[in-house]
């Protein structure tokens, strides 16, 4: 439900975007700033509610390699080197 509001709000940014371009000067600049901020943010919580969900169910939308989730690792992975 809660990505589903913040997808509009995406739109709606997407929305404003459009509208500022017609505009001129300030205003223009100002637009567009609002309409990407609302995108980024609302995109970002989409993001963030995607990895809360992956979190807490153990498992992963997005598998790297070999199945192995990009965003949480995996319990049997061997450290990364130290450089």
């Amino acid at each position: 439900m809660m990505a589903g509001l913040l997808l509009i709000s995406a739109a709606s940014g997407y929305w404003v975007l459009e509208r500022a371009s017609r505009e001129k000067g300030t205003l223009k600049a100002v637009g567009q700033w609002v309409g990407a901020i609302i995108i980024f943010v609302s995109l970002t919580g989409v993001f963030c509610g995607v990895y809360t969900i992956a979190k807490n169910r153990g498992w992963c939308p997005l598998p790297g390699k070999m199945g192995a989730c990009p965003f949480m690792g995996t319990p049997d992975a061997p450290p990364a080197p130290k450089r």
